[in-house]
Order: C-alpha cells, then sequence, then structure tokens
C-alpha cells in the first residue's frame, strides 16, 4: 500500500482524536477537581488551538487548487503555488463548514496568509508564519491570531513578522483585546507612517450598516468620523434626556434610539408604496374583496421599479411587502412585512401599517383606488410571472421583469451570500438563448457568484417554485429559497395585555442626568478597597429635581462631577 497523502493523514488523526474524545464526554465516574476540570479545559483549549492550525493548513492547500477543463473535455486539477487562492475556494469552504458566504471568504482570506506563509518558497511571505507557528504549539487560539492578523493587514511582510515577534510572549497570558492594544503599540513605534495612514482610510470608509437582530427590532453598526460622532452624540443625547424628563421613555437607552430615528425621520422624506399579493391562482375578485375588507387586511407593499428596495422608514421611495394570506389581529399585533429588507421580512405594529395604507396613494394604487396585485407561489410564496407576460425574446430582461426577479430573490442566490439582490447581476440559469428570458429562468447572482456558477463542477438549478438548487464540484448540495411573500407571520396583541415592564429601577438618576445600564455599572462597580453592601442593607439614593431647563445647545455640555479621591475613574 502506498504512502499515505497529507490529507488523508490530517483525516485519520481528526478520527482518532474524536474518537478519543468521545468516551471523555461522558459523566459518569468518580468525580474530579476544580483543579483537575481547569487542567482539562486548558488542555482541550491546546487540542483546539492545533486544530484550528490544521484547518487553516486544510483551507489554503484547498484554496489552491484548480478545477480545469482539459483539451479532452474532462476536469482536472492543477495545484498551484503556495498563497493561491481559486476563485470558487470560499463557495466550497462554505458548503464544507455550513458558512455564510461572507465568513468563508474572511476565513480562506484569514487562513492563507497564516498557513501558506512562504508554503514551499513559493514567496507568499506576509509575515504572520509566527501566528500560524503559536497556533500549531497550543499556545494562540484562532480568535486572538485572527485579532494579531487583523491588527497587520496592511502591514508589510518584515513589518508584520517584526510585531508578531515582538508580541509573542505575551501569547500565553494576554487575551484578545489586551493583543490588540499592545500590536497597535508596538505598531506605532515601528511603522507610525502605516498607523497614520490607516486611521486616514478608516475615516474615508466610515459608514452605517444594518441588519435583523431580535424579533421586531433591527441592529444599526456606524463607523463615523470623531468630530461628527461627537456633534451627532450630542443632538441625540440632549433629545433622549429630554424624552426621559418627559416621561416619553423610560431608560435612557430607549431614549437615545428613539432620539436617533427621531431626527433622521425629521429631516427626510419618507414615501411607503403597497402592493397586494396573493397566491397566483387568484382571481380578480379574490383580489377585490381583500381590498373592500379594509386596505389593512393583506397589503403588501414593494417599490414598483425596484421592489427589493429598503425599509419604508429609511427614505423616499422605499417600500416593504405583506402577503395576502393572513389578516393582522387586534390594534398592537406584530404583523411580518416581507420585501422592505432584502431577505430578512420585518416585524412591525399593525398601526405602522395602517398608516402606510391609509397613506399609500398614487403609483401605490390603480385608477379605482384599489392596491396593485401580484401573484405569488402558494407554496413558496415567492413573486411568479404565471402567464410569462414579462418575458423577452431578448437577451437583456426588461424592467419590469428585473424588478420581479430581484423582489423574488431578496439577495444573491448562492447560500448564504447577503449581498442585495438590487446589486447582483441577473443570471440565466440555463444559458441564453437556450434557456429564455424568464422569471422561472432568471436568478440574481452577485458578480463573484455569478462566476463561480461558471466554473468547472458547479451547477445550479431552479426550480418552479423558485428554490435554487447549487452542485458544488466535490458533490455537495445546498438550496436557497425565495422571499416568502405570502405566507407571513402575525402575532396578535391579547386583549388586556399590559404593556412590557420598564426596565429595573435599581439604579439611581444622578445630578448630571439619567445613565444607561453600561454606564451604571462602570461608574458603581465593586473594588477590593470597596467592602460589599452588607446582607439586608438599604442604600438611598437621592433623585434631586433639576432647578431650571437647560436649553438644547448648553444641555450636552453637562459635566460629571470629578470622583473622590479614594475612588477609580469610571473608565
Amino acid at each position: 500500500m502506498g504512502a499515505s497523502t497529507a490529507a488523508q493523514r490530517v483525516l485519520e488523526a481528526g478520527s482518532a482524536a474524536v474518537r478519543a474524545l468521545g468516551p471523555a464526554l461522558s459523566p459518569c465516574g468518580p468525580r474530579s477537581s476544580r483543579r483537575e476540570w481547569a487542567d482539562a479545559l486548558g488542555e482541550l483549549q491546546r487540542v483546539a488551538d492545533v486544530v484550528a492550525a490544521a484547518q487553516d493548513v486544510a483551507i489554503a492547500a484547498l484554496a489552491g487548487i484548480e478545477e480545469e477543463w482539459a483539451e479532452d473535455g474532462t476536469r482536472v486539477e492543477v495545484h498551484k503555488a503556495g498563497g493561491h487562492v481559486a476563485l470558487d475556494a470560499p463557495a466550497l469552504v462554505s458548503g464544507v463548514l455550513k458558512a455564510s458566504a461572507g465568513h468563508a471568504e474572511r476565513r480562506v482570506h484569514h487562513a492563507v496568509r497564516l498557513a501558506a506563509d512562504a508554503a514551499d518558497g513559493s514567496g507568499a511571505v506576509t509575515g504572520l508564519g509566527g501566528l500560524h507557528t503559536a497556533m500549531a504549539a497550543g499556545r494562540l487560539d484562532a480568535y486572538r491570531a485572527t485579532v494579531v492578523a487583523e491588527e497587520l493587514e496592511e502591514a508589510p511582510a518584515e513589518v508584520a513578522a517584526s510585531v508578531v515577534a515582538a508580541v509573542a510572549g505575551w501569547f500565553d497570558t494576554d487575551d484578545g483585546p489586551a493583543l490588540r492594544r499592545r500590536c497597535r503599540r508596538v505598531l506605532g513605534r515601528v511603522s507610525p507612517d502605516l498607523v497614520r495612514q490607516r486611521a486616514r482610510r478608516a475615516r474615508s470608509d466610515s459608514r452605517l450598516e444594518r441588519w435583523a437582530s431580535e424579533p421586531g427590532v433591527d441592529c444599526w453598526h456606524g463607523t463615523f468620523p470623531s468630530e461628527e460622532a461627537a456633534r451627532a452624540w450630542a443632538a441625540i443625547d440632549a433629545l433622549a434626556h429630554r424624552y426621559v424628563a418627559d416621561g416619553v421613555c423610560a431608560a435612557i437607552d430607549r431614549a437615545r434610539a428613539k432620539a436617533l430615528t427621531d431626527l433622521v425621520e425629521g429631516n427626510a422624506t419618507i414615501q411607503t408604496m403597497l402592493t397586494l399579493v396573493v397566491p397566483h391562482h387568484a382571481t380578480d375578485d379574490t383580489a377585490t374583496r381583500h381590498d373592500a375588507d379594509g386596505p389593512a387586511a393583506g397589503s403588501a407593499a414593494r417599490h414598483p421599479d425596484d421592489p427589493a428596495a429598503g425599509s419604508a422608514a429609511r427614505g423616499a421611495g422605499d417600500s416593504a411587502t405583506r402577503g395576502a394570506g393572513d389578516v393582522p389581529g387586534p390594534v398592537g399585533a406584530l404583523v411580518e412585512v416581507a420585501g422592505a429588507r432584502a431577505g430578512e421580512p420585518l416585524l412591525a405594529e399593525r398601526g405602522w401599517l395602517e398608516q402606510a395604507v391609509a397613506a399609500t396613494t398614487g403609483p401605490g394604487r390603480d385608477r379605482a383606488g384599489r392596491a396593485q396585485v401580484v401573484a405569488a407561489h402558494p407554496r413558496t410564496g415567492a413573486l411568479v410571472d404565471p402567464d410569462g407576460d414579462l418575458s423577452s425574446t431578448s437577451y437583456r430582461p426588461p424592467a419590469a421583469l428585473a424588478a420581479l426577479v430581484r423582489a423574488r430573490d431578496g439577495r444573491c442566490r448562492f447560500p448564504g451570500c447577503p449581498v442585495a439582490a438590487r446589486f447582483c447581476d441577473l443570471d440565466h440559469v440555463r444559458p441564453w438563448p437556450a434557456g429564455p428570458t424568464a422569471a422561472s429562468n432568471l436568478a440574481s447572482l452577485c458578480r463573484r457568484h455569478h462566476r463561480v456558477k461558471q466554473r468547472p463542477g458547479w451547477r445550479l438549478e431552479l426550480d418552479t417554485d423558485a428554490v435554487a438548487t447549487w452542485t458544488d464540484p466535490t458533490g455537495r448540495t445546498r438550496t436557497t429559497a425565495p422571499v416568502d411573500t405570502l405566507h407571513t407571520l402575525v402575532l396578535p396583541a391579547r386583549p388586556g395585555e399590559p404593556a412590557p415592564e420598564p426596565p429595573p429601577r435599581g439604579r439611581p438618576d444622578l445630578p448630571h442626568g439619567p445613565h444607561s445600564t453600561l454606564e451604571f455599572t462602570l461608574e458603581h462597580r465593586q473594588h477590593p478597597r470597596h467592602p460589599p453592601t452588607p446582607p439586608g442593607h438599604i442604600e438611598h439614593h437621592h433623585h434631586p429635581t433639576p432647578t431650571r431647563e437647560l436649553s438644547p445647545s448648553h444641555r450636552h455640555h453637562r459635566r460629571r462631577p470629578p470622583p473622590a479621591p479614594d475612588d477609580d475613574p469610571p473608565f
């Protein structure tokens, strides 16, 4: 029998580790001490570090293999020099690790920088090989290695290598944030120009991002130039303190969130347009009956030019969609609204939907005052063109067909890809002219995954219900579903249900204004010099009444009183 390949040896070692650790997970047997469990946890972390390093090697090796067509029409594998990344490597990794497309791309980029540093004398020098060596020795975990690698993203190889060598002595003791600060200090001494350029680039690349978080809420993440952020925060904080003082909001955190959205909406013109979504076998009488029952009964909204456009509260021409299959419950119910954000329906209050319907005029309704009607597949809720009225004999889809396909898809149809459909290419699943320019043969693909689909070994199939099935060169299959605009979720409000409890009022509102939970915790955390509060002791806090109202221009200039001499500063 021939010698095992490197991949086979890794596979055998991994299988042996799984078999060895499996019985150790049983809780049976004599009890162990805290020290023994701590030692076991540390050893398992070392194993995890080595496994992460081995994964980086596997990913870097996989990324260096290209599949190409031979002259006889067969697929052949071509092994490139270390550091090469095949176009479809992240797509393959996302399927194996069950990761999103964006996470897989970052994983490949990180693994190649660490594991392929000057591998096989290829010249792919990054200076980060020391991180990979420390991981293989069980001294550095994947998270902390990523922290250091991100700090050295733009550093030349020789600079990166010197920084890694300078901080290597702290791999056994420092956590991630401490390593990040240490890297920045060392890099500032070694290459101050690089740090300055990075700061300038970060300021120019400042952005505001948004994604779905808990049910019914969005999460915003923003980076802003410091001076712009200071002015904006002063305005938000001043309005938030007024909301708390007026009883509009109970907590300062919630007040700041409301102040932000109120300030934005107060400086924008917002237009909402609605469309009624019905199963494609429904008749015109069904649509008319829904409209006669009331605009909110089965209303759906989308922009007529680009139905995949964003939230109705985001700007002029933006909109939301909702299916016609469900009717909301009493006032106060939460209704799922599809199409307002690509691929991720939001939960909105029924009152908001009713107001949006009542305000819909012009493009949102026909001359008879009825909501516009579009058809959806009865099983998946995908927007469809059942009669092929929007199809074309030309290669480029007409505007109405393109709008329908983008609204149906919401995002790039590759599994886990977050790119919104409005930024995607419209790809013929079966190449034109063999495949028609019709909704049943078009899919939204970002430019990267459009090119991946054309690589050898990749196959995409689009079913009649708009479910897309991908097959990669290794034989793995995955599916993606269209936006379901029909089967929406309704969370009715129960009669007599009390309002949600406000946050506990155990923290005081100090003279300089209310605090968020984070601010209060930081300013009042226990310190070894300060004895804990005796059991049963109740501490009384004074809530002074403000003697005069400060104008907005002065309110945000309030200063916290200086800490007592024996107190630590809050930050």
